[in-house]
């Protein structure tokens, strides 16, 4: 419908998903503080038909319990296992058939990671900071499994937690870590304090330099973790070019555009004439395929459209201490 209400007016979304395994839709969504409804569609021979429409507030027995679930960004991945595509929706997951997998009942958050954050475990996690507080338990941020929705652990918080992520910047713990501004405490991935002070900056990441440590950007600028001292050391600054978004200070797009793994980084200039690209020119001695050979990554790029993005993640741990990387689940298909 056509209704405002919760901002819905407002608040959409939009990603790319393989939905059937093989072959790509779209998915159009709109609302997440009430009622959230998404909707899927294929471009097939010229002809664009619908596919599925998920509603909360259609009547469908369980799906009221989806409302208000939503995010300000969505992130795609098979989270079932099944070889299709699902929809991270937040604090929910729609499946690829259109039915809804599980829905966490936390609320609203305004960031959204989803990976392989803990390589210890099978599948893939989620973790995301979260608004309301003080109508979920108490709870400021939480990491979950993807594919269930168990919620393996949380931090508490009495008020809205607007920021909050997740990269591997330090090599002496497995996984990611992860931070958020309710606490100034950084955590590994499975809930540990391994820090009392966590870096400022909480906002994009990019692999810039040559280990495989993701690097902090935040605004026109690229930090590292320094893990010893608890500092952060400034690597790069994009001179005369700013970020977007206000106060979010995000980036154009992030993105591994030029194919060695490392990202580049695209920004405006501050004058608004030039839409600069910037690359690393420093080596490394890891060798990986292009991270658009990943799907997940592949299609956390696409869906960069959203509210508020965020940076991208591959469906496998990419960090310190990483298995090889799983062949790419990418395939060809002949004109028909």
């Amino acid at each position: 419908g056509g209704d405002g209400y919760g901002n819905r007016s407002d608040r959409f979304l939009a990603g790319v998903a393989y939905l059937d395994g093989e072959r790509p839709s779209i998915v159009m969504a709109r609302g997440y503080y009430t009622r959230s409804v998404l909707a899927a569609w294929d471009w097939r021979a010229g002809r664009l038909t619908h596919r599925w429409t998920f509603d909360s507030h259609d009547g469908t027995l369980g799906n009221l319990a989806y409302a208000g679930q939503g995010n300000h960004q969505l992130a795609v991945a098979d989270v079932t296992g099944d070889g299709r595509d699902d929809i991270i929706y937040g604090q929910m997951v729609v499946k690829s058939d259109g039915t809804g997998l599980y829905s966490t009942g936390l609320g609203h958050g305004d960031a959204l990671h989803v990976s392989d954050l803990d390589p210890t475990r099978l599948g893939l996690e989620v973790f995301g900071p979260l608004e309301s507080p003080r109508d979920n338990g108490g709870f400021g941020t939480a990491v979950r499994d993807a594919g269930t929705g168990e919620v393996l652990w949380t931090t508490p918080a009495e008020q809205d937690v607007g920021r909050g992520v997740a990269f591997d910047i330090d090599p002496r713990h497995p996984g990611h870590e992860v931070w958020a501004s309710n606490s100034s405490r950084l955590y590994s991935v499975r809930g540990e304090v391994i820090a009392e002070r966590r870096p400022s900056s909480m906002n994009f990441a990019v692999w810039w330099d040559g280990d495989l440590l993701r690097e902090l950007l935040d605004q026109n600028h690229i930090s590292k973790w320094n893990w010893e001292t608890g500092h952060t050391e400034r690597l790069f600054t994009a001179e005369g070019a700013v970020s977007i978004n206000g106060t979010k200070a995000t980036p154009s797009l992030s993105a591994d555009l030029f194919g060695d793994w490392r990202e580049e980084v695209i920004l405006p200039s501050a004058d608004g004439a030039e839409l600069r690209i910037y690359t690393t020119t420093i080596p490394t001695e890891h060798r990986l395929y292009t991270l658009m050979h990943d799907p997940v990554y592949r299609l956390a790029v696409a869906w960069q459209n959203v509210a508020y993005n965020q940076p991208p993640h591959p469906g496998f741990f990419l960090g310190h201490g990483m298995a090889p990387a799983p062949r790419p689940r990418i395939f060809t298909r002949a004109a028909e």
